[in-house]
């Protein structure tokens, strides 16, 4: 039964915040990860480190956890919408929103800024350090990006940029909600810290919840200017998990924190807190007409 007519969002902005279906959103997400923590720390489930483990039992578990956030985004969209939202929520992956611009922009922004750290630290720290990883040959990331972008782009984007990031956008501001998101997203990966054999597992958590917290507003500012482009996010999400471009390990990570800093301080400001979008002055003028009119 449809309980929530028309309630998918136009662009990237929802008609409503929807609180309830958002409060069953996040316990559902976290409940699935729960149910891996339980299964690791109490039944002693491992991952699979080599042929001889079995890797059933593990995907059981690991699969609807990490692939939660779109799973329940898809199923409270059937209850709520029924068929047309699913349709509509599905749609928001295949729309023609995302320019050869901004398909450069969202392949090249974090190499660039990973470019611009590596670069920073070879001057301060006046030491010659690689900038490609050369320890694999280069085409061999075409297939990890693949898989990054099944795994985790679409695993994950179509829950907290095609469900959640709308709705949060209606009652917030785009900053505001990049941050809130960034939060909520962050703790979502605890319990991978936890986990022997993830790629998380015994890392420093603070550093790596500034970079998540920090890049959920490139995510935002790319999702508002292709009009809600959950490919956008899911491609961006891959770019990140496949870096090519090396940040150098020996030099403090403030130089790339700091890189990333100023890039989201230029963001903000060049195309404003409110939508992370620079508006054409008529079409800044049709939407505050429409906001007078609605008030």
């Amino acid at each position: 039964m449809n309980t929530t007519l028309n309630a998918q969002p136009v662009g990237y902005k929802a008609k409503a915040f929807e609180a309830r279906n958002l409060a069953f959103f996040f316990l559902l997400v976290y409940g699935l990860n729960a149910f891996l923590w339980v299964s690791v720390s109490i039944f002693g489930l491992k991952v699979p480190t080599s042929s001889a483990d079995p890797v059933l039992p593990w995907l059981l578990v690991a699969l609807p956890a990490g692939g939660g956030p779109t799973i329940v985004a898809f199923l409270l969209t059937a209850i709520t919408e029924g068929r047309s939202g699913v349709k509509a929520l599905w749609g928001r992956f295949w729309n023609r929103n995302l320019s050869l611009k901004w398909l450069l922009v969202t392949l090249l922004i974090l190499e660039g800024l990973n470019l611009a750290a590596n670069l920073v630290a070879r001057l301060v720290d006046g030491q010659p350090y690689p900038i490609v990883d050369t320890s694999s040959p280069l085409w061999t990331y075409i297939p990890l990006f693949l898989q990054a972008f099944v795994v985790s782009g679409m695993a994950e984007e179509f829950g907290w940029r095609g469900y959640v990031l709308p709705r949060f956008q209606a009652k917030w501001s785009a900053l505001v909600s990049s941050l809130v998101l960034g939060l909520i997203w962050t703790c979502w990966h605890i319990q991978a810290f936890f986990i022997p054999g993830l790629p998380l597992y015994q890392r420093n958590f603070w550093v790596y919840a500034l970079w998540i917290i920090l890049s959920s507003i490139f995510y935002t500012w790319i999702f508002n200017n292709t009009k809600g482009s959950v490919l956008a996010a899911a491609l961006l999400h891959s770019a990140a998990n496949t870096p090519v471009i090396l940040i150098p390990e020996q030099s403090p990570s403030w130089y790339y924190y700091g890189i990333l800093l100023l890039a989201v301080i230029l963001i903000v400001i060049i195309f404003g807190p409110k939508n992370l979008v620079r508006q054409k002055p008529a079409e800044a003028v049709a939407q505050a007409s429409a906001q007078a009119m609605s008030d």
